[in-house]
């Protein structure tokens, strides 16, 4: 039995191990708007972000303006892996900007993906009564 032992031990590879760690975007999966607000309302923005498996966490959803009427909506996550082995689940986080406008008009929210289409959806702004 005490010859076994070594053999065991022998085939475990323990210099072999590839590990990868880094920050990247990963996809917007839904982007909700209201179709219309009125000026000084407070207008929830709702997005819902993705990464293909288990090997992703932290994810982090941003809104930010790109200029006056334009506002890009994104994600980013920590990719990290062992031997690139990754467990097999969809991970996900959702999150509520709560958009202010204080300008009659159109504004445009555009969801940027690391693998999909950029999304659009549309807020048209009145004055307040």
């Amino acid at each position: 039995m005490l010859f076994l032992f070594p053999l065991v031990f022998a085939s475990c590879d323990l210099g072999g191990e590839h590990y990868s760690r880094y920050y990247d975007y990963v996809d917007i999966d839904e982007l909700s708007v209201p179709d219309s607000a009125m000026t000084g309302d407070t207008v929830p923005v709702y997005a819902r972000a993705g990464a293909p498996n288990g090997c992703w966490s932290q994810l982090e959803l941003y809104c930010y303006p790109y200029n006056d009427t334009l506002y890009l909506v994104n994600a980013s996550g920590l990719y990290e892996s062992h031997d690139g082995v990754c467990p097999e689940i969809y991970v996900t986080k959702d999150s509520t900007f709560r958009f202010i406008p204080d300008t009659a008009g159109v504004y445009i929210f555009a969801a940027q993906s690391r693998s999909k289409p950029v999304m659009f959806d549309t807020l048209v702004v009145m004055h307040a009564r």
